[in-house]
């Protein structure tokens, strides 16, 4: 939810600048709000246009600034951003320690984005730059604004032995992994995330099969991964049980027209 400030900060007003192209009369509305009234969620929308080059000049430093002055907005969206400038370089060094202290942060205070991206990083064990996001913005809602629309959510294309650094500050635990996984996967509100939430439960259910971090459930983690296909619409989730149909029945998960089960008959379920 958006925080209204004072009387004289409309947010809607501001947003609806935004949405209509006005960029540089929302930056105005978001700024006074920022420097003025210290409305966190208004720093936050400073911050963003600063990053884009929305209504003022591109300013990588600046947008650095608004986002550590929005670290107080719930969700830990800030955080998450500023983990990625800091795993690119963006308004100053590169600098892997403090983007893995950025990204537990917005885990802990309940991203998914960034519970998502550990999950996956202490799989593999090391830092990865998460190619698809160019950050996270909040206006007029929760969304990821995507580099292309080519790449994968949460992949890489770089060889991560170039550069011994990203191993330095994060190990591959599968234990730690299963933790974040599990953390995303309890999200209740799918409102802006449902993409994310059928990943969630995509990732743990794979995990649980497979027997990351001594734990081995098989049939719990094949009911995730059909709740994934089915509750989320995961189409990933959904080839994924095609392809093990075999075995998640066995397992007493019913795979059988996975491209055909609709939410209308399912959604209820688990």
């Amino acid at each position: 939810m958006r925080g209204r400030g004072e009387e004289r900060y409309d947010f809607i007003h501001a947003d609806a600048l935004f949405l209509r192209g006005d960029y540089r009369a929302a930056f105005e509305e978001y700024f006074y709000a920022a420097t003025v009234l210290h409305e966190p969620q208004a720093a936050f929308d400073v911050a963003f246009l600063y990053h884009m080059g929305y209504g003022v000049p591109r300013n990588a430093k600046m947008a650095r600034d608004f986002f550590h002055a929005a670290l107080a907005l719930d969700g830990g969206v800030a955080a998450f951003n500023l983990a990625l400038l800091d795993l690119r370089g963006i308004g100053g060094a590169v600098d892997f320690e403090s983007a893995a202290r950025w990204m537990r942060r917005a885990a802990a205070e309940d991203c998914i984005d960034a519970q998502l991206y550990l999950g996956l990083a202490h799989t593999m064990g090391y830092l990865f730059d998460p190619l698809d996001i160019e950050c996270i913005s909040m206006i007029p809602y929760r969304r990821i604004i995507s580099r292309s629309t080519g790449s994968l959510l949460y992949g890489h294309n770089f060889d991560p032995s170039a550069d011994a650094r990203r191993y330095e500050v994060l190990e591959a635990d599968g234990e730690a992994a299963v933790e974040m996984f599990r953390s995303a996967a309890k999200h209740k509100d799918a409102t802006y995330i449902e993409k994310q939430l059928g990943d969630a439960n995509l990732m743990l259910g794979q995990a649980l099969i497979e027997g990351m971090g001594d734990e081995y459930d098989p049939a719990k983690g094949f009911r995730l991964i059909r709740r994934a296909a089915i509750k989320h619409g995961l189409e990933d989730a959904a080839g994924y049980l095609t392809a093990h149909r075999e075995k998640a029945l066995a397992y007493g998960v019913d795979a059988d027209k996975i491209g055909q089960l609709g939410k209308d008959e399912y959604g209820k379920e688990e």
